[in-house]
């Protein structure tokens, strides 16, 4: 303690004894002698009572201060003038140790939860500087500094006018762009002013990835359009005859022979645009909820080459499946497994060569799939269309595909009865040398443990 507040404090405590001490010496009701000597011994006692409040009161000050700074401190000994003091003041170091903890656990929560978050969130502060992200924006726009400014990681002109009006305003605004690094995406951003936070935290800026939405109803706009532009020239075609067979060839009897046969192809193909159209939706509203039924893959794929005999005699082909497995039950739908290697081998035979051959190919991988391929002698598919081959009404010649009865929608029914069936897909082609499509299949649970 300062040696000087401790003089002071026991010079004020000896001052009253000293003075009655003095009023009885000048009344000779006790002698000098008596009176200094008790005032001397007054004054040591009181020095050593004062010596001892004021060191237990600074003994306090500093377990509240040591408190204040380390968050903890030993609680001094009961001998104390004043023991309910530092108990009070141990019982609010406990109490606030136990709320720390809480809110440490609270905070911790929060940063794991917000650390493991998939989606893209931006915490920013009233600089726009960049204070933490999660793990979905270094996925989508790569990593991102904090410090530094968010432009340093979006440099989208409209994203980061709405940022900063949000930060000088508060309030949300929404924002839809396009960004083309480290990939082309369609995003929408949405930018939200928060109170003020411990950390600086201003606003926070949510991102979400709408590619495969936009590009959802892209597919749709252009599956009306194509349907339409499909059914549009038979239509014609049909309605040009019929006016033809009400008027001029109404008595010509080569003519209505001719106009009527012309009027059956387009009609037939209107039909199998239908049927082709039907087998889609079918197929998609099922891709979900994958087959259980075991059905013999040899089987089904002798049932596909005989119904494609005829056809393919026609043109000298010949339909070869190589020895391969035998026996093999996979698990699958058999009317779409039929259909789907139906369009793989009619392709081949539709591409191929006359007096050529079209190989059917089985094979067990190691991972307990079967693998199919259908090859062709064919003129080949040039690199750049194999990634749209399976996109409806996608056509590589769309003049040769609707003279041999293409719909163009036999690849992209091949891809979805694969999806359902949860196998895989490849095309291997090579310009002049003909194409191989290959399935993937899951084999089933007993083919599997042979």
């Amino acid at each position: 303690m300062p040696l000087g507040r401790f003089v002071w404090f026991a010079a004020a405590a000896a001052a009253p004894p000293a003075a009655v001490l003095a009023i009885l010496a000048a009344f000779e009701l006790l002698g000098w002698t008596p009176a200094l000597l008790a005032a001397a011994a007054c004054a040591a006692l009181l020095a050593a009572m004062v010596r001892w409040v004021l060191a237990s009161v600074y003994r306090g000050a500093n377990f509240v201060e040591l408190l204040a700074h380390t968050g903890d401190a030993e609680t001094p000994g009961r001998r104390e003038p004043f023991p309910e003091f530092f108990q009070a003041v141990a019982a609010l170091r406990d109490a606030w140790k136990r709320e720390r903890a809480r809110l440490g656990a609270r905070a911790d929560s929060a940063e794991g939860i917000l650390e493991g978050l998939p989606y893209p969130l931006v915490l920013l502060n009233a600089d726009r500087q960049i204070l933490r992200t999660t793990v979905g924006v270094t996925e989508l726009l790569g990593e991102a500094v904090p410090g530094r400014d968010l432009s340093s990681l979006l440099r989208n002109p409209e994203v980061l006018a709405a940022v900063d009006r949000v930060l000088a305003g508060g309030g949300r605004e929404l924002v839809d762009f396009e960004t083309a690094f480290p990939a082309a995406r369609s995003l929408n951003a949405r930018i939200q002013g928060l109170p003020p936070a411990f950390d600086g935290t201003a606003a926070v800026l949510a991102l979400f990835d709408v590619t495969e939405v936009r590009q959802t109803h892209q597919m749709r706009s252009d599956f009306v359009a194509n349907a339409s532009h499909e059914l549009k020239t038979p239509l014609s075609v049909l309605s040009g005859c019929i006016e033809t067979l009400r008027g001029p060839a109404r008595d010509d009897p080569e003519g209505r022979r001719k106009f009527t046969d012309m009027m059956a192809i387009h009609a037939a193909r209107m039909t199998q645009l239908i049927d082709d159209l039907l087998s889609l939706s079918r197929i998609e509203q099922n891709e979900n909820s994958p087959p259980t039924d075991i059905v013999d893959l040899s089987r089904i794929l002798s049932a596909v080459a005989g119904a494609l005999e005829l056809p393919a005699s026609k043109r000298g082909i010949e339909i070869v499946i190589e020895p391969g497995l035998g026996a093999r039950e996979i698990v699958g739908d058999m009317a779409d497994l039929t259909q789907l290697f139906s369009n793989l081998v009619e392709n081949a035979i539709n591409y191929s060569g006359e007096n050529k051959a079209v190989r059917i190919v089985t094979r067990l991988e190691e991972s307990d799939r079967v693998e199919v391929s259908v090859t062709d002698n064919g003129p080949g598919i040039a690199a750049e269309h194999i990634p749209r081959l399976t996109e409806r009404f996608y056509r590589v010649d769309a003049t040769r595909s609707r003279a041999v009865g293409g719909t163009g929608l036999g690849l992209a029914i091949v891809k979805h009865i694969v999806n359902r069936h949860r196998g895989e897909m490849e095309i291997d082609s090579v310009m002049g040398a003909g194409s191989t499509f290959i399935v993937r299949l899951p084999v089933s649970k007993a083919e599997s443990r042979r």
